[in-house]
């Protein structure tokens, strides 16, 4: 026998076992080995069945819960119907006793008294207080005269010494009248009187002159997006008296054309920071950032403050021929901040470790901010001292 008459017999015996099948619940055929029973269904009509079954008992448990809720209500209702009636009856109760209480007191026969009023009548029983009328002497002219008496002499004692004439107003003067209203009255009262005569108080004028609050000098640090996240060491000395004004891509023409805006309230004589010039270095030339920084020391000559320019910090990500500009810059700047009568507050050999700034090379990391932050800190505590 040969191979192809084996592989032939080898097929019409795996013919003879699979047989087509339909399922009793879908009718969906299906290829299966042997011959299944007469009420054959597939696993897909199982799995139906089972969450059916599941889903049956679902529902019952559902409606018992339901019903449990309805009798729980029902006792609840009960029991708070009960419960008012019993406190119904107390209070019907309470309202006999009391009144027949008031009957035994106007008859003078026995009497139900509640714990209050027990209590009331042993105090009174124990220290025999004798009840009068304390207003009895407004009944009759001579104890109304009297007490008119004592009230103008109380009313005499709180008016203030005053420099007018006999016979003129005087204006009463509490202890919680704040001195404006009481140089208020007394300008009211020469108005009326026409005399023209001083009429405040000993020591009022001095008090309202010297009620002015001396203002702390305000510190501004101005600059571009170096100085991000360095506010709270700048600030924690003098919160409400320092301020941080970060412009992110600012550059020095930038600065100076809001300069005046954003120190506007300032007070007199502020101190203020600048660090700017980095994105300058980038762009221009040195005569142009040279023309920039003069244009902004003529601003701020007009405000009248104390300057202190901060120096451009090094870029790492770029060549050494931006560095050597900024150099350049920096020892410029030292000499032109030395004749114009400004400071000028270097930190080149403080950052020069790479690790002080971020990936990109320009803006400074969370230790370089701390760094940048601590050292205008001391330099403004210098300043100011």
């Amino acid at each position: 026998m040969t191979d192809s008459e084996v592989a032939v017999g080898v097929t019409h015996v795996a013919d003879d076992t699979m047989k087509m099948t339909g399922c009793g619940s879908c009718g969906m055929y299906m290829i299966l080995e042997g011959a299944p029973g007469k009420s054959f269904v597939c696993m897909k009509c199982r799995l139906i069945e089972l969450m059916e079954e599941k889903i049956r008992g679902l529902e019952m448990q559902v409606e018992s819960l339901v019903e449990f809720r309805k009798g729980f209500e029902q006792i609840m209702e009960q029991r708070h119907e009960v419960s008012e009636g019993k406190s119904s009856d107390l209070q019907m109760e309470a309202g006999l006793g009391n009144f027949e209480g008031r009957l035994g007191e106007e008859s003078g026969q026995w009497k139900h008294v509640t714990k209050r009023t027990r209590q009331r009548k042993r105090r009174a029983s124990e220290g025999e207080i004798e009840l009068q009328n304390r207003f009895a002497e407004l009944e009759n002219e001579e104890g109304a005269q009297q007490v008119v008496t004592e009230g103008d002499r109380a009313r005499k004692k709180r008016r203030a010494v005053s420099p007018i004439g006999k016979g003129e107003e005087l204006m009463e003067i509490t202890p919680n009248m704040s001195p404006r209203r009481i140089q208020d009255g007394l300008k009211r009262i020469t108005r009326e009187n026409g005399n023209g005569k001083n009429l405040q108080p000993e020591g009022t004028g001095d008090r309202l002159e010297n009620s002015t609050v001396t203002r702390k000098r305000q510190v501004y640090v101005i600059g571009d997006s170096l100085l991000r996240r360095i506010d709270r060491p700048v600030t924690r000395a003098d919160p409400e008296n320092r301020r941080v004004c970060c412009l992110p891509g600012a550059k020095i023409r930038d600065v100076d054309l809001r300069l005046k805006r954003i120190l506007k309230g300032a007070g007199k004589n502020p101190l203020i920071i600048l660090h700017v010039g980095t994105n300058d270095t980038a762009r221009f030339s040195l005569d142009s950032i040279k023309g920039d920084y003069v244009r902004l020391g003529r601003t701020l000559k007009e405000i009248e403050a104390q300057v202190i320019f901060s120096g451009i910090l090094p870029v790492p990500r770029e060549g050494q021929q931006r560095c050597d500009k900024i150099m350049t810059i920096n020892r410029w700047l030292r000499q032109w901040c030395y004749k114009e009568g400004f400071g000028m507050y270097g930190h080149w050999e403080a950052f020069m470790d790479r690790g002080q700034f971020s990936r990109d090379g320009l803006h400074l990391s969370r230790e370089g901010n701390r760094l940048l932050g601590w050292r205008l800190a001391q330099l403004i505590k210098r300043a100011l001292n």
